[in-house]
């Protein structure tokens, strides 16, 4: 898929816009608008691909599909190089899961929202520059809302889920514009993060469902 093709060149692009235009004066100093906010766009791509059921240790195969969704987050600067960021990050990625019973095999499907509740360090490693470059590590509590795997008309099984705690990192550049206070902004962020979901029959599956989230939006300091 062309988002798996463009993941591993994200982090270059970014790195290489920030070392070749670092220089350029930026408009306006963390000193001064220590507070920035951004709304954005979002593509989430779990890197899951089985299910586990602890009590009889079954694997089961899954693939699974991006999901768009929104992102907004607000980060003070404590100092330069140093922000404390809160946001929250929503998306519906698709899975398909092939079902083998003899003799047959039911393909059955299911989009299932995901929203990371999440706070972050954010390392400026550009901070005087018009493109700032940050990174840093995050911490989530991952809102899963229960899903319906549906195989075809009148065959459909709900499961309900369980909450859970994540841990991951973000690389983001954002681009002042002109000489106000509006940038545009770019971010790649990955969450380990596992799935708990029980069917109607109280069977218990787990799953890492592990995202690479891409984010491109706006943001304003104030």
């Amino acid at each position: 898929m062309k988002y798996r093709i463009l993941k591993p060149a994200f982090p270059t692009v970014l790195i290489a816009l920030s070392v070749a235009l670092a220089t350029l004066p930026v408009t306006a100093s963390a000193e001064d608008d220590p507070w920035q906010i951004r709304f954005a766009v979002v593509s989430m791509d779990p890197s899951g691909s089985s299910v586990i059921v602890p009590e009889t240790g079954e694997r089961i195969s899954y693939e699974s599909s991006n999901g768009l969704g929104f992102a907004i987050d607000l980060e003070y600067r404590v100092s330069r190089r140093f922000g404390i960021d809160f946001g929250v990050i929503s998306s519906s990625p698709g899975i398909e899961v092939a079902v083998n019973a003899q003799p047959l095999s039911v393909s059955a499907s299911a989009d299932i929202t995901i929203t990371p509740v999440y706070a972050a360090l954010n390392i400026h490693l550009t901070p005087d520059s018009r493109f700032d470059l940050y990174i840093g590590p995050m911490l989530a509590y991952v809102i899963y809302n229960s899903f319906e795997l549906v195989a075809g008309p009148g065959l459909r099984e709900e499961f309900s889920t369980q909450n859970g705690l994540g841990i991951g990192a973000v690389l983001g550049l954002d681009i002042g514009l002109g000489s106000g206070r509006w940038s545009i902004n770019g971010a790649i962020r990955y969450l380990d993060t596992t799935l708990e979901a029980s069917s109607s029959d109280g069977g218990v599956g787990k799953t890492d469902i592990d995202p690479t989230i891409l984010s491109v939006g706006v943001g304003y300091r104030f």
